[in-house]
């Protein structure tokens, strides 16, 4: 029986598929016990349509748990001394962070939200600069 660690959920508003190894995905033809670091590249949710990029792990680093116990121990002053805050799509929910930059758009790790071209699109559902909020 896979462990959460191992379930991936889709992020995507109004969706929440899991990714369970041990079911696969019958849809995709993704055979039972395929790990989801696994899976191709070009691999889909089979509700929602979005790409890898929309998923977070059920439990464990990068989880979305894990993520909101950080944001609880980060003080203003951090976000605030480096000046690099997070975005978040409002159409999807993908959160744009300056310190991961976004490699798939050529965006360099350490660039500031305010410093993306005028043109950025969020790479998981494709909506506009302007659709982002600061988180």
């Amino acid at each position: 029986m896979a462990s959460p660690e191992e379930m991936y959920q889709c992020q995507m508003v109004n969706c929440g598929f899991i990714y369970n190894p041990d079911k696969g995905d019958r849809k995709g033809k993704i055979k039972k016990g395929t790990q989801f670091k696994d899976l191709p590249d070009d691999w889909r949710c089979p509700v929602c349509g979005a790409s890898k990029k929309a998923f977070r792990p059920l439990a464990g680093p990068g989880s979305v748990h894990a993520e909101n116990a950080m944001k609880t121990e980060e003080t203003d002053t951090e976000g605030a001394a480096t000046g690099m805050k997070k975005y978040r799509c409002d159409i999807c929910g993908y959160v744009y962070d300056p310190a991961e930059g976004d490699d798939a758009a050529g965006i360099a790790a350490g660039t500031a939200f305010e410093d993306l071209p005028d043109d950025y699109e969020c790479p998981v559902c494709g909506a506009g600069k302007d659709e982002f909020s600061e988180v």
